[in-house]
């Protein structure tokens, strides 16, 4: 269990690494874009997800807010995105669910104001 832990939490970090340095890439070089078109571009950006499959990823990500997750606030936010992507992968490569909190890990590292 631990080392399963451990596995988590590494590909975690990578994973949020990766999208925290899309997003500045993105925010560089397309200051004008922000919400979904923002959060669309940093997911292509990442090349791990296509044209096809970017909106519906982002869509998936939008449904999963809600008022416990987020309570009084109706809007898409770059760390429910990270949240939801980083989940996404770990289980599209053939994972049951996670033994770590990923939500506590995209809080420590991804900024609340991005």
């Amino acid at each position: 269990m631990m080392l399963l832990a451990m596995r988590e939490r590494l590909f975690a970090r990578r994973a949020i690494r990766r999208l925290l340095r899309a997003h500045s890439a993105v925010s560089a070089t397309k200051p004008d874009l922000s919400g979904k078109d923002l959060y669309r571009e940093i997911l292509l950006c990442t090349r791990q997800v296509d044209e096809a499959n970017v909106d519906r990823i982002l869509r998936r990500a939008e449904n999963s807010v809600d008022d416990w997750t987020a309570p009084g606030r109706p809007d898409l936010r770059f760390r429910e995105v990270v949240h939801y992507f980083v989940f996404h992968r770990y289980i599209e490569s053939g994972r049951a669910g996670t033994v770590v909190s990923l939500r506590t890990m995209v809080d420590a590292l991804v900024p609340p104001n991005i």
